[in-house]
Order: C-alpha cells, then sequence, then structure tokens
C-alpha cells in the first residue's frame, strides 16, 4: 500500500486530477453549445445565443441576430430589388446586430414635424441604435422560443414578423427586442431593416409598381 507522497499515490492524483480536467472540458463544452446553438437553414449554419428572460413564467429564448436575407444592395444592385443571398461556408455568428441601413438623425426640429410623436419622443434611445450605418444592411434578427406547446402542429410554429416605422426614414429591427413576444405567445418574431431614404423609394415610374426592400 503505497503511502501520501509516495510514487503510486503521485501517479493516482495525476490520472484523478486528468480525469477531472477531462469531464469539465466536456461539461463546458456541453454548457457552451447550450448557450450558443447551431441551427442549419437553406443557406449555411448559424450560431446563435440562448437567452434567459427575467421573468419566471417566460422561457428562455435563442436569437439569431444579423442574418442576411438579401445580397448586399451595393454598387450595380443599389437601386435594384433585392437578391437572394449566397450560402456561407461552415458556421456563420449570429450572436451580434448587423448595421442599420443609413439615416439621419441630427436635425431633431425637423423630425418632430415629419415623425410619429411615440418615435420622437425616444429619439435619444434610437440614435444609440442607430451609429453603426451601412449600405450593406439587409439583415434580419429571429427570436425563437426554446418551450413547447401542446397546441404547436408537427413542432411547427407560427411566424411574426415586424416591420419597423419611421416613415420610410428613419428607424431599424434592431430596436425591437422580440425575446418577451417570442417567449410568451410561443411565437416565431423576426425583426428586419429594409433601405431607407432616397436609397429605398424609387422615382422611376417604371419601378413604381416593383417593391423594393
Amino acid at each position: 500500500m503505497s503511502t501520501p507522497g509516495g510514487p503510486s499515490w503521485m501517479c493516482c492524483s495525476k490520472a484523478s486530477f486528468l480525469l477531472w480536467m477531462g469531464l469539465v472540458s466536456i461539461c463546458g463544452a456541453a454548457v457552451q453549445a447550450q448557450q450558443h446553438p447551431v441551427v442549419t437553414t437553406n443557406y449555411g449554419k448559424l450560431r446563435g445565443v440562448k437567452v434567459t428572460l427575467p421573468n419566471e413564467i417566460l422561457g428562455p429564448v435563442e436569437q439569431y441576430l444579423g442574418i442576411p436575407y438579401a445580397l448586399a444592395p451595393t454598387g450595380e444592385r443599389r437601386f435594384q430589388p433585392p437578391e437572394p443571398p449566397m450560402s456561407w461556408p461552415g458556421i456563420r455568428n449570429a450572436t451580434q446586430f448587423a448595421p442599420v441601413c443609413p439615416q439621419f438623425l441630427e436635425d431633431r426640429f425637423l423630425l418632430n414635424d415629419m415623425l410619429p410623436v411615440w418615435f420622437t419622443a425616444n429619439l435619444d434611445t434610437v440614435v444609440t441604435y442607430v451609429q453603426e450605418q451601412s449600405e450593406d444592411c439587409l439583415y434580419m434578427n429571429i427570436y425563437v422560443p426554446t418551450e413547447d406547446d401542446i397546441h404547436d402542429e408537427n413542432g411547427l410554429k407560427p411566424v411574426m414578423v415586424y416591420i419597423h416605422g419611421g416613415s420610410y426614414m428613419e428607424g431599424t429591427g434592431n430596436m425591437i427586442d422580440g425575446s418577451i413576444l417570442a417567449s410568451y405567445g410561443n411565437v416565431i418574431v423576426i425583426t428586419i431593416n429594409y433601405r431607407l431614404g432616397v436609397l429605398g423609394e424609387s422615382t422611376d415610374e417604371e419601378e413604381e409598381e416593383e417593391e423594393e426592400l
């Protein structure tokens, strides 16, 4: 029988330590997979984030943010109808919002005349969501409830698409957190960005009937 500090005891201790380290690594990977679920779409895989809501009656929600729903409307595609996005290799990280469409919020007095009261009353909050702007802005955010419902048919859930307001001049889908609605209503909530101002409104009579986003 080996004594503490002896060779056999040391080997056993090292083996136990390595075993525990291995178990910790496996558990850590499992927790990471639960917190950052990966789903497969028609265009490739997405890594989202699982968010716990601050209410005991609301279940967690999976968020998939900044997902392209069209090719970047830049260059020759500027002022043209949107085209389907290209597929991507590997796993696309969908844990952060994408840039918002170009807009101008500095002239507060003009905005007070143009936009609804509910929008201008919270203008300071709106500004925080539109700091990062780009013409490459056709992205959507998806909020998915994680709890099953006995009324779900074949595991399918209803989908609600929210299109933000702003008189086609201002705003972004990033402002709307669909997590609570998704969890409470057991629905998949989608918010989108779409082209605004001159980049989103065509003045060509031949194109008036074409819907542009």
